[in-house]
């Protein structure tokens, strides 16, 4: 399988598999859903809170799948030595920055956003970690299945 491509499904995989429990844990009374109690807006037009969720939901699994592709041509071009743990760590912190620095605050979140808490940088790094974990599990299974 092309790495890249391969790649691009651990991402997708691993993002399915955070937004699957992020949904879920509420339901196992790890605390409530996040309330976000400002009106949403897309694009200048008003927008209601399922549409913005959705929105948000397709965010991430394209961000996931990018990332992912993206490593994985940094392994297909050997800028990387295989899809190993701690350069994958290293890439979740890059994709922390683009996160937290570029793509959250265009929604007014994210390390230079308005609505940020004081936990939420760490809430960034964890969540990035997992997905690195369960990526490079994913990464794993899929090469190997050559």
């Amino acid at each position: 399988m092309n790495e890249i491509f391969a790649a691009m499904v651990a991402g997708i995989s691993a993002g399915g598999i955070m937004l699957f429990l992020s949904h879920v844990a509420p339901y196992f009374k790890a605390g409530n859903f996040v309330r976000d109690l400002d009106q949403p807006v897309m694009f200048g037009k008003i927008v209601t809170k399922r549409e913005a969720h959705l929105v948000g939901i397709l965010t991430f699994i394209v961000i996931s799948a990018v990332f992912g592709g993206l490593f994985g041509l940094l392994v297909q071009m050997n800028v990387v030595a295989g899809f190993q743990f701690l350069p994958i760590i290293i890439w979740s912190l890059i994709l922390t920055l683009v996160y937290g620095g570029i793509i959250l605050p265009l929604e007014g979140h994210g390390f230079f956003g308005l609505k940020e808490d004081a936990w939420f940088p760490v809430d960034l790094v964890i969540t990035n970690f997992l997905w690195a974990v369960l990526f490079w599990q994913i990464a794993s299974l899929l090469i190997n299945i050559k």
